[in-house]
């Protein structure tokens, strides 16, 4: 997925999955990442890394807050494959639950992979590399597990994209909000 898009994307394509296992056996271990690695980077240095600098955290707020990510995270790949449905027909796909939250689950693996960046708070704003590349995944990723076709297929990938920022920077706003 991280080196060859487009060759996994058709391979997901066809695989049999139901959605309870891949958000049990996927989506839950794998988002795990960053939070715990940013609760372990605040528990070794005492502060947390953010896009705009270093804040100092105590244990509590870095507990309160991993959690936050976490569970709003899960929230966030459920919510966002039930709009990636909603929005394929509109763009000559299919509508289909388990191909959308394949895209959001396989598609977010850079993200959350980057998340372990945590672990050093100064390197944690590197993260926003592995956002960049988790937009990419699912523009591409859309279209081919949604079977848009098309000139409409490239203007899905892109709505899937703009999509799936929306929906992190709520979620993230909510994050905040909580901690």
């Amino acid at each position: 997925m991280l080196t060859q898009p487009k060759r996994e994307w058709n391979a997901i394509n066809g695989e049999f999955a139901n959605a309870p296992a891949i958000f049990r056996g996927y989506v839950v271990p794998v988002s795990a990442v960053g939070p715990v690695a940013a609760l372990a980077g605040t528990v070794l240095f005492g502060e947390r890394g953010t896009l705009f600098g270093m804040v100092e955290t105590s244990l509590g707020a870095a507990v309160q807050d991993s959690i936050a990510h976490y569970l709003l995270g899960l929230a966030s790949v459920w919510v966002l494959a039930v709009a990636i449905e909603f929005l394929a027909p509109y763009f000559g796909g299919a509508a289909n639950r388990v191909q959308a939250l394949k895209v959001v689950a396989y598609g977010s693996t850079p993200a959350w992979v980057c998340g372990i960046l945590g672990l050093v708070p100064r390197l944690a704003p590197y993260g926003l590399i592995g956002f960049l590349w988790t937009l990419a995944l699912v523009a591409g990723g859309a279209p081919i597990l949604m079977k848009a076709q098309g000139d409409q297929a490239k203007a899905f990938g892109l709505v899937t994209a703009v999509a799936t920022a929306m929906v992190a920077l709520i979620s993230e706003g909510l994050a905040r909000a909580f901690s």
